[in-house]
């Protein structure tokens, strides 16, 4: 079993926007977004993760069968498509939409894929699960890993088909994680290729030899004879049970971009089609996401206290929403840094300014590209510039004291010079009127 770890951070920068959560936002377009009455609702940019608009994306409810686009992700992942599975005794007792498989009854993964994106059997899901990893408890297990894998983390898997089951655990996710993970899907194109077909003819089978089984496609957004139809949809996935209520996920791709839409907790059918729709054109038409730095992209050059220079990345790409086409000019407003300490490659180093027209639309975190490490007298030579540094106070007012002490010392010499002259001046003039006086006293005798 693949045991994945790895958890995406997102960067969200945005021009003229209002935050309403940490992941999402509703963007102050010319034209606003249109009303919605899904419970949660997100729109998400598929490239970048970014999110365009947010309704109580981060909710976890139950998802129904919007389930199986993990299910088909892992399958085509793992299996070969031409492979022949056989059925075991448990998916053919599996409760709602179902493609009437048999124990013993020998199909192509590729035709049990259609069976589950197309019709959405829960059958086929539970077959493929037990293909992969030989019990739908393990499967599971590996759904949620590899959810979390792409920064799904409110997500948990305990069946492939989304099936509500009174007793024990039942899958749960957010708007966010099922845009996520439509995203993930819709990098591989063998299942787009398979999510676009209309229908699909399985073929006879040692068990079912004189009758045809037809997979039929439940998106009505693919359908051109629907009210429904959007062409730029290129993949999605229907869900319904009583308890989790209507759910669905869909991608779109216009002009090179795509853009996923996942509503939970709908209220029916043709309002979560048509709010979908609404949300597309809004989000296709009114704004563009840039990737104006990228990760691991060489950002800055520092020197070490021994001259040798160090190169600082970024830490992860920089996105930056805006609400028309026109491409962002942006310049980066850089603090000076002194490294005093040993640092390991990745480490965040510092940070820059993102300005946008005079404006800061972001930070930048900088990490080292490799490792840096001081000797013993470099560090030494560190520790007292990090005191100086500490005392930088001190360092400007010591001087100040000093002339100030200076001045004054120099001031009370010559106060004191000046007051030691009049002294004897004073003596002087004493000395003659003594003189003066004893020539009187002389005269009267």
């Amino acid at each position: 079993m693949m045991k994945l770890s790895r958890m995406i951070i997102l960067t969200l920068v945005v021009s003229t926007i209002t935050v309403q959560s940490v992941f999402g936002s509703t963007i102050d377009t010319k034209t606003p977004p249109p009303e919605t009455f899904s419970e949660s609702i997100v729109v998400m940019d598929a490239e970048t993760g970014v999110v365009l608009y947010d309704k109580q994306s981060e909710k976890q409810n139950l998802i129904a069968s919007t389930t199986k686009v993990m299910t088909a992700l892992l399958a085509i992942e793992m299996l070969d498509l031409e492979k022949i599975v056989t059925v075991g005794p448990n998916p053919p007792y599996a409760k709602g939409a179902s493609m009437g498989f048999k124990e013993g009854e020998e199909i192509m993964v590729i035709d049990l894929l259609y069976a589950l994106m197309l019709h959405s059997a829960n059958d086929a899901a539970e077959i493929l699960a037990e293909e992969v990893s030989g019990s739908i408890e393990a499967f599971a297990e590996l759904m949620t890993e590899r959810a979390h894998s792409i920064g799904a983390v409110n997500t948990e898997f305990y069946n492939p088909s989304g099936l509500y089951y009174d007793e024990g655990e039942n899958n749960r996710s957010t708007a966010r994680d099922l845009a996520l993970i439509t995203a993930e899907a819709g990098k591989n194109e063998k299942l787009v290729e398979i999510a676009q077909k209309r229908s699909h003819m399985l073929p006879l089978t040692n068990l079912l030899t004189d009758m045809n089984r037809w997979a039929t496609n439940k998106n009505n957004m693919m359908r051109s004879t629907s009210q429904y139809y959007y062409e730029p949809v290129i993949m999605g996935k229907t869900g319904w049970t009583p308890e989790a209520g209507y759910s669905y996920t869909a991608m779109a791709e216009k002009d090179g971009r795509r853009l996923v839409v996942s509503i939970v907790k709908g209220v029916n059918q043709n309002t979560y089609w048509t709010e979908s729709k609404e949300l597309f054109e809004w989000a296709f038409d009114n704004t563009s996401v840039h990737v104006l730095y990228k990760k691991g992209q060489e950002m800055k050059k520092i020197v070490l206290p021994d001259g040798e220079e160090r190169t600082l990345v970024a830490r992860e790409d920089f996105h930056y929403i805006s609400i028309d086409q026109s491409e962002p000019k942006p310049l980066l407003e850089f603090s000076e840094i002194v490294i005093t300490e040993d640092h390991q490659s990745g480490d965040v180093i510092d940070t820059v300014n993102v300005l946008i027209n005079e404006e800061e639309v972001g930070k930048i975190d900088l990490v080292c590209e490799s490792d840096i490490v001081f000797t013993e007298a470099e560090l030494e030579e560190s520790q007292i510039l990090d005191e100086i540094k500490e005392n930088s106070f001190l360092n400007k007012i010591v001087p100040l004291l000093l002339g100030t002490t200076v001045i004054l010392v120099l001031l009370l010499i010559g106060i004191r010079m000046l007051n030691t002259a009049k002294r004897r001046k004073r003596r002087k003039m004493s000395h003659k009127r003594m003189e003066y006086l004893k020539r009187i006293e002389n005269q009267k005798r």
